[in-house]
């Protein structure tokens, strides 16, 4: 009994010195080389929540283990191996998350710019807006979301003509009430994906005058009329036969 009792003894300082090393600190050794905070306070904790982790790479026999790359760092501790494993890919996931989010954030608001923007169709060829620029103007103010109602002007590459057409902008707002006014007018270098609908007309009618007459082939016309003649002739052969 005392020998059973005394391995049950030795197992549990084991057990126990083994678990000191691999959750933190053991009471045997208390000198941590790779910190500067002593082992086991807070700040020591804090600081080994910061490692990656994985598996670590190192140096052995001439070659790096693994051969792909990974974290040279100390490795955790068990606590937050287990954290790691257990909440994975959190907080990870997060990130490629956010990034994802950003890019579509950021093509929603391309699609916004493309809505509000005032195209080289939308002015007469002085700078002047036309009727569809002043229904399109009008669109924007009273129909999209106050956070969205920022008007851009497609870039002529001329400043005199771009000032034109914003002192045009301007105008035609003044005219739709207070709120219009305070629309942020800015020109923009861009170029309109898509064709107008002048243009589209314009294309539809060449083509549907341009369309030739129905009419039959010559080439099947003469084949025809050569199988009835060769078939006249067979008959009046066959008749003259006694």
């Amino acid at each position: 009994m005392r020998k059973i009792g005394l391995h049950h003894l030795v197992m549990m300082m084991l057990a126990a010195c083994s678990a000191g090393c691999m959750t933190g600190p053991s009471f045997i050794e208390h000198d941590d080389p790779t910190s500067m905070h002593e082992p086991g306070s807070d700040a020591w904790w804090a600081e080994k929540s910061m490692l990656p982790p994985g598996q670590r790479q190192r140096f052995w026999k001439g070659k790096m283990w693994p051969a792909v790359p990974r974290s040279s760092q100390p490795p955790q501790q068990f606590t937050h191996t287990f954290h790691s494993n257990h909440y994975w890919p959190l907080p990870y996931v997060c990130e490629d998350r956010q990034y994802v989010n950003q890019i579509f954030e950021m093509q929603v608001n391309r699609g916004w710019e493309a809505e509000t923007t005032l195209y080289d169709r939308h002015f007469e060829v002085g700078g002047e807006l036309t009727e569809a620029g002043r229904l399109q103007l009008a669109h924007i103010v009273y129909v999209f979301p106050p956070e969205r109602r920022s008007i851009f002007i497609q870039s002529t590459h001329d400043p005199q003509m771009d000032a034109i057409r914003t002192t045009s902008v301007h105008a035609a707002l003044s005219m739709m009430g207070p709120d219009a006014r305070s629309v942020s007018v800015s020109v923009k270098v861009c170029q309109e994906i898509g064709r107008s609908a002048r243009e589209v007309e314009m294309i539809n009618s060449q083509y549907i005058n341009s369309t030739p007459l129905p009419r039959l082939s010559g080439g099947s016309g003469t084949s025809a009329a050569g199988g009835a003649s060769g078939g006249g002739a067979s008959s009046g052969g066959g008749g003259g036969t006694p």
